[in-house]
């Protein structure tokens, strides 16, 4: 059973690579959502990180 840092950091490794795919094909509308989605995910294991 993977923990929730496991977790999020594959998550953010398949967005990071989904983000790079958009990116190439010139579909920056969703190069910048998909980003968006890993700041997110980057702010929530700063705040995991803070908590412990």
């Amino acid at each position: 059973m993977m923990t929730r840092k496991e977790e999020v950091l594959r998550t953010l490794a398949m967005l990071r690579y989904e983000a790079n795919r958009y990116q190439s094909v010139g579909n920056g509308s969703m190069c910048q959502r998909v980003n968006m989605k890993i700041r997110r995910l980057m702010n929530e294991l700063d705040v995991d990180v803070v908590k412990n």
